[in-house]
């Protein structure tokens, strides 16, 4: 995870969105799945979110399809309510609650409260250990921030998940032995990115594993 910017709002967030979330909410006293399944109409703004935030999910900072697709593990984006409807409906249809998020992070958030909010979290809380490709606390974490990454990366899987692991792999793969420029790198899978250059990964890193993805 990284620090993320939400963009400003869409011009027809509060007419196509706010409104109506807020009107809906005012005569329905208690709301159940099929009520939000018929008045979600944050759907409304996802493209403009995804486009924004460059398809880039908040949650494992790396690029995802805006819709499904049975050729891609990944499925698709959906709009997160970083504060779960569950817990807070007040907050359903507030935009500094959204959050680009691929499907299968968004069915393991749920409506926890021990994932870290990716517009609040600093760059230097996770570490990306480039010899395993999991992600950990980074070192001289507090002790309670250490223990907020760890319970995100746990709830979210982002080191059970092989799938995830995988794709920092043939990330890093791909930069190594030139089929992805550093600059796409960076644009699509930004913590990745960041890592790179804090562990300053082309002097200590680079030549190593260019010759091990290349099998010599």
């Amino acid at each position: 995870m990284i620090n993320v910017r939400l963009p400003e709002p869409p011009p027809n967030y509060v007419s196509e969105v706010k409104d109506p979330g807020e009107s809906f909410l005012k005569r329905t006293r208690n709301t159940n799945a099929t009520d939000w399944n018929r008045h979600n109409y944050w759907r409304r703004i996802h493209t403009y979110l995804y486009d924004s935030s460059k398809g880039v999910c908040a949650y494992c900072a790396s690029w995802t399809p805006r819709r499904r697709d049975d050729s891609q593990h990944f499925e698709h984006t959906t709009i997160d309510h970083y504060i779960a409807k569950s817990r807070d409906k007040k907050k359903a249809y507030d935009w500094d609650n959204f959050r680009l998020c691929r499907s299968r992070l968004n069915n393991r958030k749920a409506d926890f409260d021990d994932v870290l909010d990716p517009c609040r979290v600093l760059n230097e809380w996770f570490w990306l250990e480039f010899p395993t490709f999991l992600i950990r606390p980074a070192p001289g974490l507090p002790e309670q921030t250490r223990k907020e990454v760890k319970a995100t990366i746990d709830r979210l899987e982002l080191n059970s998940d092989a799938d995830y692991v995988n794709e920092r792999i043939e990330v890093v793969r791909g930069y190594c032995t030139g089929a992805i420029p550093f600059q796409v790198v960076e644009t699509r899978y930004p913590f990745i990115a960041y890592q790179m250059l804090s562990q300053d990964f082309d002097s200590t890193l680079k030549g190593r594993f260019s010759q091990h993805f290349s099998g010599n």
